[in-house]
């Protein structure tokens, strides 16, 4: 017999101290596991659990013995976890500590075939809950910047130069410009109250909560207005106004028309370009007033125009360049909405794009809005048209 080649017996006896001595190994493997290991009875009765499932759970070394592992750990409905079945892929589960508080786990369950206990591997979830929180809080975050940017980009500008108008005068010893200090005390009210309304407004848009002041104003006259702090803001832009000069009543939030139109204007001017128009126009009928936000920019894709308004939406035409998270017209249509008007596109590609704001001419009977104390006193912060 070849004294290289093992016989039969020989091959049969290695392999069984080679089990044994791997059991032995996988015993301590198992109780310095970082994961939990803990095996019932076909009852569920807990008859053994090592070192990190005691602390997974907040017991003591030895005391998970004996106890029930469906109570011990439920599933996220409130149920115990299934202990009868072969096999349960890995699941989140809810785990109960002693001192009553929780902690998210997975648990993966093996029942061998036949045998009259079953194995549960656990492991703590809380280290990538709060990684995911993180992350959640980190998007939400720049959501926010993002929005503040878009929303307060435009009345910065003419707010600064309405300024520098009037510093200039000073310093030569003349009168600044007829109408100079008014327009430089209107942006900055209205400054004031676009940052109060970004602090809560993304967050109460979802809540279905956003507070709305509603008073009567001049659609055309406010609009205009809004135009031409964009013209001061962005001289070298092509912006132009197209409509009556006055005489186009609503009975609104003059704020929220506010922020929706800097949302439009600043996009349109934002994909047109320089060397392209954008134009605002404002009718009314009896029932309705309408402003028009025209551009001829690139243009939104036919197939994604339905999703222009959601939230972080960016079209797939838009240079990698452009600055923003895709917030504005989210919010804009969710401001719209609440005025009880519509916010809605119509767009071709490489022609440009016209958003149209639609609201009713007269607030709807019935339709509650919060005090104007809640916002300030309105009569001192009206700005003046």
């Amino acid at each position: 017999m070849n004294p290289s080649v093992p016989n039969e017996a020989t091959v049969d006896e290695r392999k069984v101290v080679t089990v044994q001595e791997t059991t032995i190994d996988w015993t301590e493997v198992i109780a310095r596991a970082p994961d939990g290991v803990v095996c019932a009875d076909e009852h569920g009765r807990i008859v053994y659990a090592n070192p990190a499932a005691e602390r997974l759970l907040g017991r003591s070394p030895g005391e998970l013995v004996g106890e029930s592992f469906p109570e011990l750990v439920a599933l996220p409905n409130g149920e115990g976890h299934r202990w009868d079945e072969a096999t349960v892929a890995p699941e989140r589960a809810i785990g109960h500590r002693k001192d009553g508080t929780n902690v998210p786990l997975e648990v993966s369950l093996v029942a061998p075939g036949g045998r009259a206990f079953a194995t549960a591997f656990v492991r703590d979830l809380s280290a990538n809950d709060r990684s995911v929180t993180t992350k959640l809080l980190s998007a939400e975050r720049e959501s926010f910047l993002s929005m503040a940017a878009h929303q307060l980009r435009a009345p910065i500008q003419p707010v600064l130069n309405s300024l520098r108008t009037i510093e200039r005068a000073l310093a030569i010893g003349t009168t600044p410009p007829e109408g100079t200090m008014a327009r430089a005390l209107r942006q900055t009210l209205r400054l004031g109250r676009l940052v109060d309304a970004i602090l809560s407004d993304a967050a109460a848009i979802e809540r279905g909560t956003l507070e709305v002041h509603v008073a009567p104003f001049d659609l055309a006259v406010f609009t205009r207005e809004v135009v031409e702090d964009f013209r001061l803001a962005a001289p070298s832009q092509r912006l132009e106004y197209h409509g009556p000069g006055d005489g186009v009543p609503v009975t609104s939030d003059p704020d929220r028309v506010h922020q929706i139109l800097i949302s439009l204007i600043d996009n349109a001017m934002k994909y047109s370009g320089r060397q392209r128009v954008v134009t605002v126009e404002v009718e009314g009928t009896e029932s309705r007033v309408r402003v028009r936000v025209i551009d001829q920019g690139i243009g939104i894709p036919a197939a994604e125009q339905a999703s222009v308004f959601g939230k972080f939406y960016r079209g797939s035409n838009v240079p990698t360049s452009a600055s923003g998270l895709g917030v504005g017209l989210y919010l804009a249509q969710g401001l719209a909405k609440r005025l009880h008007g519509s916010l809605t596109v119509a767009s071709e590609v490489g022609r440009g794009s016209a958003f149209s704001l639609v609201l009713p001419r007269h607030w709807p009977e019935g339709k509650g809005v919060a005090a104007p104390a809640q916002r300030g006193n309105r009569d001192e912060t009206r700005p003046p048209h």
